[in-house]
């Protein structure tokens, strides 16, 4: 399963470098944007920058959230069930893999959305002043992304380190 999720995880890292640079290419070179009341104007460079560095950032801190599981104490370990998942070392080993693969799969849908959001707002400021195609399509799968990401948090309330063990043994 890890093996799968950062294979994903690389997809969407070679998709979102890909997308940031079709972005930056058909891109006014000044983008006006309104939210609400409050007028915002950047530059296409300032529009690559911030989702650049934001990506790095927030992917650097995933990956090193990933590592710190394995080093969290017993004592705040926050999971459902803490005395069982907390109880021995095979226990806790599973609810590390769990942890290590739902923080693989927010990365991935994290980064999905900024492709997204990426897309929109190429859509609205492309340097011709028309639409590029329709996005909406886009938004359906990374909802189902988001919603796959509560699956962990219900693992984690089945006490049983092995799934499979019980279907083994019948």
């Amino acid at each position: 399963m890890r093996f799968i999720l950062r294979a994903f995880w690389v997809i969407s890292f070679l998709g979102f470098l890909y997308n940031l640079f079709t972005t930056y290419g058909n891109l006014q070179q000044v983008l006006k944007i309104q939210i609400g009341s409050l007028g915002l104007s950047l530059t296409r460079s300032q529009f690559f920058f911030f989702f650049l560095i934001f990506f790095l950032i927030f992917n650097v801190a995933l990956y090193m959230y990933s590592k710190a599981i394995y080093s969290v104490p017993n004592k705040i370990f926050l999971v459902p069930f803490k005395s069982f998942w907390t109880s021995d070392k095979e226990n806790r080993r599973a609810a590390n893999h769990i942890l290590d693969a739902w923080t693989w799969a927010f990365a991935c849908t994290v980064n999905y959305f900024l492709i997204f959001w990426m897309l929109v707002v190429e859509n609205n400021f492309h340097f011709e002043g028309n639409t590029v195609s329709s996005v909406s399509w886009f938004y359906i799968p990374g909802l189902i992304m988001l919603a796959s990401l509560i699956i962990p948090v219900f693992r984690l309330m089945v006490r049983n380190t092995n799934l499979l063990q019980r279907a083994e043994r019948e």
